[in-house]
This record gives C-alpha cells, structure tokens and sequence, in this order.
C-alpha cells in the first residue's frame, strides 16, 4: 500500500500524488528539508502539516518505487 493512499485528507493525497508525477526526487527533497510553501498551501487548501505530510508522503513512495492509487 503506498503512503500517498494511506493520507486522510483528499486534498493532501491530491497534492502528494501531484508531487509524486510532477516532481524530481531531488526538488521533493529540497522541499522536505525548507519551510511548506505558501503558495502551494493557498492553492491547493491545505494546512502546513497537510502540506508536510503530502511532500513526505510522495517522496517516500517515490524512493519505494509504488505507484500511488488514483481515488
């Protein structure tokens, strides 16, 4: 089961799922490391723990490999 599936909030999986397609490895990892971005919070209605837990959520099954499930 892949991490992004296991999120609570639509609109985080919503997120992590976009991360996951659109986003290098590299960039979510940069993104885990600095402060939740305000803009992608405003835009997607998310909190900035539901903004962490996404990019967390994507970068990890990015480095499982799992591809997330659609909703």
């Amino acid at each position: 089961m892949s991490v992004i599936s296991q999120l609570n909030e639509k609109k985080a999986r919503g997120f992590a799922r976009h991360c996951f397609e659109k986003i290098t490895e590299e960039k979510l990892r940069d993104m885990a490391m600095g402060p939740a971005s305000e803009h992608d919070m405003k835009h997607w209605g998310l909190s900035e723990g539901e903004w962490e837990e996404a990019v967390s959520a994507a970068l990890a099954d990015m480095q499982s490999e799992k591809t997330p499930p659609s909703d």
